[in-house]
């Protein structure tokens, strides 16, 4: 296993690289629907039994609020790496397309019901259902996300295991080890909390300093009610951050000893970023715990900590990947890929789309705020 992105010809590590980074640009608008679904869901069904329920707390306001624009940047800026996982893991992602057959088939149409979910969750008549029809909804929001990790979890393990293929043709058992296959679907979901939490928390001292009615959110945002919020966003970062720890370390368990051992050694290198984006992001939700508000400062702390360990893991994703396919011939795409040219195009683009929905953000801006 060479040690990622060093040793690879110019032409794959370029791919790559610019692979994992829009891959984690991906990720970000993902966790936030994944965990914010996650948390809706949670908060619909059991409400508590404080002055404001969970349900209509300002976390939950601004995550029914933008999780809709959420999921569509997240497809947006899941075109790029979906385009360059073709070109790098050409036989390896079309074969497990294939044998994972109808699950895989359905993900576009689950995406579609689970984005008109989250706008029916995010309109008032919702709030004039019962707790059991609003709890269904939100439920069925999180079964939708949480059914399309699995089959983008599946494809991968699939992916780096062609010699389970003959087997999987014959049988139809996509999965070989529940073990694996959980462990690693559950480091993904529990770690898109710490990454929801930090742009919720972003998202919650920003209305805050509005002072204006953005879906009554914030006229609860101040005083013990805004203390009270950012505790749970740091209980829920903390919480997603070891489990998502523990069950990255069970995955690895899962791995051939050989590879493990290959992959332990190799990936040495982005130990220090793992490391000092989970102290970051430990201390700053630590730091949240215990203070009666929020610095700018801890912000900044806990968004490089959880920045640094997405950048990390995903390079650390590729090492395994890439050891598990023959170069020879991914060498040999890649520089017929890059041959083509249209690079500057797809910058072009890539700036054009930026530019645009922050134009649309800005809309919203001013249509909320009077301006």
């Amino acid at each position: 296993m060479n040690i990622f992105p060093f040793n690879l010809e110019p032409s794959l590590c370029f791919y790559v690289v610019v692979y994992v980074l829009t891959l984690v640009l991906h990720a970000i608008f993902m966790t936030y629907v994944l965990a914010g679904s996650i948390y809706l869901a949670w908060a619909s069904m059991f409400p508590g039994k404080t002055a404001i329920v969970r349900a209509r707390s300002p976390l939950a306001e601004v995550l029914r609020d933008w999780m809709p624009f959420a999921l569509s940047a997240a497809i947006t800026a899941g075109v790029a790496p979906l385009l360059f996982v073709q070109i790098i893991y050409r036989q390896e992602f079309y074969t497990s397309n294939l044998l994972l057959g109808w699950r895989w088939m359905m993900v576009v149409p689950v995406l579609i019901v689970g984005f008109y979910l989250l706008y029916v969750v995010k309109s008032k008549l919702i709030s004039q259902w019962s707790l059991a029809a609003r709890g269904a909804v939100t439920v069925g929001v999180a079964g939708c996300f949480l059914f399309v990790a699995f089959c983008w979890t599946a494809n991968h393990l699939l992916g780096i295991d062609a010699a389970r293929w003959p087997d999987v043709y014959a049988t139809g058992a996509v999965v070989s080890s529940v073990v694996s296959l959980a462990s690693r679907l559950m480091m993904w979901v529990s770690g898109a909390f710490p990454v929801m939490c930090m742009l919720a928390l972003w998202q919650l001292v920003y209305y805050r300093r509005r002072a204006t009615d953005v879906a009554s959110v914030d006229r609860q945002h101040s005083g013990p009610q805004f203390v009270s919020e950012i505790r749970v966003l740091a209980r829920m970062g903390l919480g997603g951050l070891a489990l998502s720890l523990m069950f990255a370390t069970g995955y690895a368990f899962t791995l051939d000893a050989q590879i493990r051992g290959e992959f332990i050694s190799d990936g040495i290198v982005w130990a220090p970023f793992l490391v000092v984006g989970g102290v970051f992001q430990a201390t700053g939700w630590f730091r949240l715990l215990k203070s009666e508000g929020d610095s700018f400062a801890i912000r900044v702390l806990i968004s490089v900590g959880c920045l640094s360990m997405l950048v990390a893991v995903g390079f650390l994703r590729e090492m395994l990947r890439i050891s598990k396919v023959d170069l020879t011939v991914v060498n040999a795409s890649v520089k017929a890929a890059a041959g083509v040219g249209g690079f500057e195009l797809f910058v072009g683009f890539t700036i054009l789309n930026i530019g645009l929905m922050a134009y649309c953000i800005r809309l919203v801006n001013r249509r909320t705020t009077g301006e």
